[in-house]
C-alpha cells in the first residue's frame, strides 16, 4: 500500500488514497480494526510516525474535489486540522485530484482551498469559529484565564507572560481534561505577543496528547483571540510555532471568513509493510 508523510509547520502527517477502498480491505485481511492501524502507523519508532492519519475518499457531493477521514495518532478522530488539511490539499495535487482552487469535505464542514507555489504553500478558509468565551479556570491550584473558541475543533487559548516558562505536559493536559470541557476535552494553547501583529504560541493537542510543533486550528484560534483581546493590532497575524515556522491567519471583523496560510513539505513516499501489524 502506498502512502506519503508531509508536514506543516512541524505538524507530520501519514496521507493514503484511499478512493478505491483499499485500507478498509487490508484491514479485514489483517484482522484489525481502524483504531490499531492508526496508532500502530502513527507510532515512532516502530511505525511510520506521525501526529494523524488521513485517508482520501470519494466526496459525497461530487461538486466538491474529496472527502477526508482525519485521524489523531492515538486512533481518535477528529472533526477538523488546520495544518492536516494543508497537507492534504497538497497530497491531493500532486496526485492530480484537484487544481489549484480547491473544496473537500470534513466533519466540520466543507473546507476551501487555494494551491500557491506549486503546492509548497497551501492556503484554507475554515468553517465560521464559534462564539470566544471568556473563561477562568481553576487548575494545579491556580487561576487560568483564557478564551474557549471553536476553531474546527475546540480550542482553550490562555494569554501568558513567559511562554518558555510553561510546563505545557502538566499544565495542558490539566486543562485539556478539565471538567469545563468535559465529555470531549479541549486542545490548549498558551500565547504570547511579539510584536504589533506576530505572537508566539505553544499548543498541547487533545488526541496527541502531548506539545506538537504545530496546530493549524490551534495557531488560528490564538491569533482571533489575541486581536480582539487587543494583545495585537494589525492583521494577518504571523504565528510563530514551537517548530519555528511562521504560519499567518487572517480573518474579518465578524469572523465570517478565517483563513490559514503556510508552507507544507514532502517527506517522503514510501510503500508500507505489514509486518507491524502482526
Amino acid at each position: 500500500m502506498e502512502f506519503a508523510k508531509l508536514q506543516g509547520s512541524g505538524n507530520d502527517f501519514i496521507l493514503i488514497d484511499n478512493r478505491d477502498g483499499k485500507v478498509y480491505e487490508k484491514l479485514k485481511e489483517l484482522g484489525i480494526d481502524l483504531k490499531e492501524f492508526v496508532v500502530k502507523l502513527c507510532q515512532p519508532h516502530t511505525g511510520v510516525g506521525a501526529d494523524g492519519l488521513i485517508l482520501i475518499e470519494d466526496p459525497k457531493d461530487k461538486q466538491n474535489d474529496f472527502k477526508w477521514q482525519f485521524f489523531n495518532s492515538d486512533g481518535s478522530e477528529a472533526e477538523m486540522c488546520g495544518n492536516g488539511s494543508r497537507c492534504a490539499v497538497r497530497f491531493c495535487y500532486d496526485l492530480g485530484i484537484v487544481d489549484e482552487e480547491v473544496s473537500f469535505e470534513t466533519l466540520a464542514g466543507v473546507i476551501k482551498a487555494r494551491v500557491l507555489e506549486g503546492g509548497k504553500r497551501v492556503k484554507v478558509q475554515l468553517t465560521k469559529p464559534s462564539e470566544p468565551i471568556e473563561k477562568t479556570l481553576r487548575v494545579e491550584g491556580q487561576n487560568i484565564e483564557g478564551v474557549f473558541i471553536n476553531t474546527g475543533v475546540p480550542h482553550f487559548v490562555a494569554p501568558v507572560k513567559g511562554i518558555d516558562n510553561i510546563d505545557i505536559r502538566k499544565l495542558g493536559r490539566a486543562i485539556r481534561f478539565h471538567e469545563e470541557f468535559q465529555p470531549k476535552g479541549t486542545n490548549v494553547n498558551f500565547i504570547e505577543a511579539v510584536g504589533r501583529n506576530r505572537i508566539r504560541i505553544r499548543t498541547y493537542e487533545r488526541g496527541v496528547e502531548a506539545e506538537t510543533l504545530a496546530c493549524g486550528t490551534g495557531a488560528t484560534a490564538g491569533a482571533i483571540v489575541a486581536y480582539l483581546k487587543g494583545i495585537v493590532s494589525e492583521k494577518p497575524i504571523e504565528v510563530l510555532t514551537k517548530s519555528g515556522e511562521v504560519l499567518r491567519i487572517d480573518f474579518d471583523e465578524n469572523l465570517e471568513e478565517v483563513f490559514l496560510d503556510g508552507s507544507v513539505y514532502k517527506v517522503f513516499e514510501g510503500v508500507l509493510s505489514y509486518e507491524i501489524f502482526t
